[in-house]
């Protein structure tokens, strides 16, 4: 099956890698997120055409040519990645102390390659964009925060004393908190469980172009039609790191062992790039392709003026 992951309908259709070692064993964050993450040290590679030559590090498909581009390295376990589409800034969270679990918000100018942290969030770890209105919110150890990219500032708006699990906003804010990890709804500062799933555990979850639904927990990987409670396995007890949607509200997937576009024809997932220990998933305002593995992120970007 090809795949439409661009504004140019190119496609892209990546086949199997080679993989390198991974290390050790991780939880989530301080203390009390003891599920999820795996402590990661691995190599990406991709083999669709693979040039050798110093000047064009990359990849070919399709005939067309992809810079493998590494935007940040040197980070442990970076996680939950989300990009702000008016200013290309891709918000995340990683690990800041070696051998304990202790998260961080950051943020990252895909264009630039500005890295900031952000401070004033206690244990930052999930973050989501409104992207309406680009407002940016975070969730930490003691609550919910709506962060001012302008004055680098954060603020404490929501579920003061609570540790958020999980944040996504479409049309009002959706969020989780552990150990429970049910789902909840805030919308003009008052907050409820999400009818929908009100008795369902999640881990991840989106709402693509259609309003289909899309969520995991450790029992698999589903999806149902929004104001419904019908739903739909698509993968049974999957090593599942993240849930996206593109530019165009397409969902996509990131397990352990690589990139999946949904496929709802089929209530599939079909690999679109394999990467050995991904780790997060997001698509910059160009439609590009932003991952993550256990120390780096990385971008898959079109250079259609290298002749290789």
């Amino acid at each position: 099956m090809l795949l439409n992951l661009f504004t140019d309908n190119t496609f892209l259709v990546v086949s199997p890698m080679t993989s390198a070692a991974s290390l050790c064993a991780g939880q989530t964050r301080v203390k009390m997120k003891l599920i999820i993450i795996t402590l990661l040290c691995g190599l990406v590679s991709i083999q669709a055409g693979v040039i050798k030559e110093d000047n064009c590090s990359g990849v070919i498909i399709n005939g067309v040519f992809f810079e493998n581009e590494t935007l940040r390295e040197g980070l442990d376990r970076p996680y939950l990645l989300v990009v702000d589409n008016s200013n290309n800034n891709l918000y995340f969270s990683y690990n800041i102390k070696e051998n304990d679990d202790e998260f961080k918000s950051a943020r990252l100018n895909l264009n630039t390659k500005e890295f900031n942290n952000i401070e004033g969030v206690t244990n930052g770890f999930a973050q989501t964009v409104d992207q309406t209105t680009h407002d940016i919110y975070i969730g930490g150890s003691d609550g919910i925060y709506k962060y001012d990219y302008g004055q680098n500032k954060a603020e404490l708006i929501g579920e003061r004393g609570s540790n958020i699990w999980t944040l996504y906003f479409k049309d009002v804010l959706y969020y989780s908190l552990f150990p429970h990890q049910f789902l909840y709804v805030m919308e003009d500062g008052q907050s409820r469980r999400f009818a929908d799933l009100e008795d369902t555990k999640v881990d991840h979850f989106v709402i693509d172009d259609e309003d289909d639904i899309f969520f995991s927990n450790y029992t698999g990987l589903y999806s149902q039609k929004k104001g419904t409670k019908d739903a739909v396995l698509y993968k049974e007890s999957p090593v599942l790191r993240s849930l996206t949607t593109d530019k165009y509200g397409k969902a996509y997937a990131c397990l352990q062992d690589g990139i999946y576009a949904v496929v709802k024809s089929t209530t599939s997932l079909e690999k679109v790039v394999e990467v050995y220990d991904a780790f997060g998933l997001a698509f910059d305002n160009d439609n590009n392709i932003v991952y993550s593995d256990a120390s780096r992120i990385v971008r898959l970007k079109i250079n259609r003026d290298k002749k290789c």
